[in-house]
């Protein structure tokens, strides 16, 4: 072929549509043409371009439209989902709009002058560009060489959205459809705290418009800080590593490989600083033999694993190979395997070792470095066995760096979970065993505390019978196992922050990590309601204690009000950090909420008003409840302190000192002066608010402990959960742990008592909630 193909026959090509003829010839062309390496790479890629579309939005929305109020009752923020760059333009729109205090002109249309974008309907309100379907659309976000990315708004769930819109000229391509349609059932298909969760895959028959709908990132690429701070701190190229293996862990258990991990298509929140996996354009179910064969032109080049480069079948381990160039790159500042043209990269890709990430950058530890050679073995089976054990190996470098807290480390895969305790070290073990040994603390006693393989499926086990270890009355020291039905609710997308019983006890709510709240019937073991309540995790979730109305936290600093039958939002307020803590007052008045920043505020729940608020200097607020009587507040943090406030004026009362770490969690008892309280480390601490003494030391086991409450009317039983998937009841009386709850394949964070029936509900990281029947026990709990 003398002269170059165009950009449609280098698409055809990608897509494997050619005669084999002509794809032999455009093939051979490719091999001495440097100008087509580089088309053929940035189309099969899908660089983002957003500068294409930066006047594609030509006038402010006015003051008054309804954007702004939109938009308020978001976030207020302009989050980006690809590419951050397009965001300083919407902000200074913005701050064209309410800074000078004047309106903006009117657009003087909807229609749009580029001709990819004539799909999009026309919008009653001037501030949208247009709608699709029901998303009504605010702006471009980027380009990539299968399509547009928007950011819209979802009128039914009042939430930002990005969709993702097939490319026009692919749009009559039936392969391309599928290949498309295929990348967002892929993504659907995984649930995972660090990949960026697929909400809707859609098609329009008229026009046939093929679209994703997926979450709005507030955030950036990691290509973005590796440009900003290159090389980056060992630590930080372990933690962020870390949570890139766990998500790889959970889409390979899917069945998935992503096959285009490079810095592009790994996002950083801002306000978490959270790890997210996006665009899986290019995964695809590793058997699919027919949208495999032309692999070698799929994927970034320069983090191509050497089987994929030459067009090879590819398994997980093509994605650990892309991991450990992405973690070299960060590592040293330079690419492992950079050259002139595509060409030239995937030749040394094939042919190459380069120098250790420890001899480029002296302050890379033995451990980090060992690693990553490690995953840039040109022979798949000298890399390591899996993502999950990858993302282990990195926690353990982690903690080399100073204390880690279990939120840091990832959800892994349960079936590696399992393997831990039988596996070797993927890190020379003189350099790794001191890390080794501390991250055991935080990871293994996942594995310690598992009495059986058990799912988390309600379809697949709905109801286990799990053992449960009772000390006997009067018989000190004698352990008696009993079996007790639990009721396994294990079909949540995400880690289960927290959970309440209804009042009536039939159904159990649960703020879920990938921003949703679900409402369970317990004795149908189903969903019976759902909805996106928050921007990423929703950390807690409270009934009122008398009304229909129900209380949730977030990710994205806001605390809402919501009315139990119509799921409509009564108040919300907007704090200025992560809001990690809420609780009622017992007369239902009052709302209290607590952020990371150290605020705690007091709020009307009739008129919505702000009651109070303080601010606690150098700390922040994890856990807070209201006494008895409803005339205190305890709150607790990072600060180590349990603090006691007047629950009206917010003058401290008492103050508590004894735990080594972080307090995670924090309990009034319902009818005494007894404060609880956990975090770092296994210990309970038993505290007097009247008198200001301590009452009770209790000796925890292995692990951090992440809740803690009181149960019965007499409040002489306590409930703690944590690491290992356990909750343990202690006696107050005695200050012995008689019952241990044994069957969450990861941490315990939640859990609630249902009084009336003596059932436990317990909630935990591994996504799936279990409720005890206690009867059995029931004088332990009267």
């Amino acid at each position: 072929m003398k002269t170059c193909p165009t950009e449609e026959q280098l698409n055809d090509l990608i897509l494997g549509v050619l005669p084999e003829a002509i794809a032999s010839e455009l093939t051979e062309h490719l091999g001495d043409c440097s100008d087509c390496q580089i088309a053929m790479q940035n189309i099969a890629t899908g660089e983002v371009r957003p500068e294409v579309f930066a006047d594609s939005i030509t006038a402010a929305p006015p003051r008054n439209s309804a954007y702004w109020d939109v938009r308020q009752s978001l976030s207020g923020l302009h989050p980006a989902l690809i590419n951050q760059e397009a965001l300083p333009a919407a902000s200074r729109l913005r701050q064209t709009v309410l800074g000078d205090g004047t309106d903006a002109p009117q657009p003087g249309s909807n229609q749009l002058s580029d001709d990819e974008l004539t799909f999009l309907q026309p919008s009653d309100d001037p501030a949208f560009v247009g709608h699709l379907q029901d998303f009504q659309v605010v702006r471009v976000i980027g380009r990539g060489g299968m399509g547009v990315v928007f950011e819209a708004f979802d009128p039914h769930l009042h939430r930002s959205v990005a969709i993702k819109v097939l490319g026009k000229k692919f749009q009559q391509d039936k392969t391309a459809i599928e290949r498309f349609c295929r990348e967002g059932r892929a993504a659907a298909a995984i649930s995972h705290e660090h990949v960026v969760p697929m909400y809707q895959v859609s098609r329009i028959e008229e026009g046939e418009i093929a679209f994703l709908v997926m979450q709005l990132i507030d955030g950036k690429t990691l290509e973005d800080c590796v440009k900003e701070r290159s090389p980056m701190a060992a630590d930080e190229v372990a933690r962020i590593g870390m949570q890139i293996a766990a998500g790889l862990s959970a889409a390979h258990e899917s069945g998935l490989v992503h096959r285009d991990i490079k810095p592009g298509n790994i996002l950083i929140e801002h306000a978490t600083s959270r790890v997210k996996l996006t665009d899986f354009g290019l995964a695809r179910i590793t058997d699919d033999v027919r949208l495999t064969k032309s692999g070698v032109l799929l994927g970034t080049v320069l983090y191509m694993s050497p089987e994929q480069a030459l067009g090879e079948p590819v398994d997980d381990r093509s994605d650990l190979f892309s991991l450990g160039a992405v973690l070299y790159e960060m590592s040293t500042g330079k690419s492992a395997f950079d050259a002139p043209t595509p060409v030239g990269v995937m030749k040394r890709i094939m042919d190459e070792t380069p120098a250790t990430p420890q001899e480029v950058n002296s302050n890379i530890g033995t451990p980090l470095s060992e690693l990553i050679m490690q995953l840039l073995s040109k022979e798949p089976k000298r890399r390591p066995d899996s993502a999950g054990q990858v993302a282990r190996a990195l926690a353990s470098i982690v903690t080399e760096h100073g204390p880690i807290s279990p939120l840091q480390v990832p959800v892994v895969a349960s079936s590696e979970v399992r393997k831990l305790s039988n596996e070797h070290s993927i890190v020379s073990r003189a350099s790794s065993i001191a890390g080794w040994i501390v991250a055991g603390l935080l990871l293994t006693a996942i594995a310690i505390f598992i009495v059986a393989d058990r799912g988390d499926r309600t379809d697949a086990n709905p109801v286990d019978n799990v053992s449960v270890t009772l000390n006997s009355k009067g018989r000190k020291g004698e352990d008696v196992t009993a079996q007790f039905p639990s009721v396994v609710l294990g079909d949540n997308p995400g880690p289960v922050w927290s959970i309440d019983f209804s009042k009536d006890g039939q159904t159990i709510v649960a703020g879920v990590g990938d921003g949703s709240v679900r409402f369970w019937n317990i004795q149908r073991q189903e969903v019976v309601r759902s909805f996106n309540a928050h921007a990423g995790n929703v950390w807690n979730v409270k009934f009122h204690p008398s009304l229909d109305l129900f209380a949730t936290a977030g990710d994205d600093s806001w605390v809402k009000l919501w009315d139990g039958e119509t799921l409509g939002v009564k108040h919300g307020w907007k704090l200025d950090n992560t809001v990690r803590a809420i609780a009622f007052a017992p007369d239902g008045k009052s709302l209290a909420a607590a952020d990371r920043d150290g605020q705690l505020h007091i709020y009307d729940v009739t008129t919505g008003q702000e009651q109070n608020m303080i601010e606690l200097d150098h700390t922040t607020i994890l856990g807070i409840d209201y006494s008895a009587g409803g005339t205190s507040i305890v709150a607790a943090g990072s600060d180590k302190m349990v603090r006691v406030f007047d629950a009206e004026t917010l003058e401290e009362r008492q103050n508590f000192d004894g735990h080594e770490g972080p307090i995670y969690s924090v309990a009034f008892a319902k009818n005494s002066p007894l404060i609880a309280s956990v975090g770092f480390k296994s210990d309970t601490w038993v505290w007097n608010a009247d008198t200001g003494e301590t009452v009770m030391k209790l000796k925890g086991f292995d692990g951090d402990n992440w809740g803690v409450g009181f149960v019965g009317e007499s409040s002489q039983h306590l409930l703690t959960g944590g690491q290992g998937g356990t909750t343990r009841l202690w006696s107050l009386k005695t200050g012995r742990n008689i019952a241990t709850f044994k069957g969450h394949t990861a941490a315990v964070h939640d859990f609630a008592f249902d009084a009336k029936r003596k059932r436990i509900a317990t909630s935990s990281r591994d996504g799936s909630i279990r409720v005890w029947d206690t009867q059995a026990i029931e004088k332990l709990v009267d």
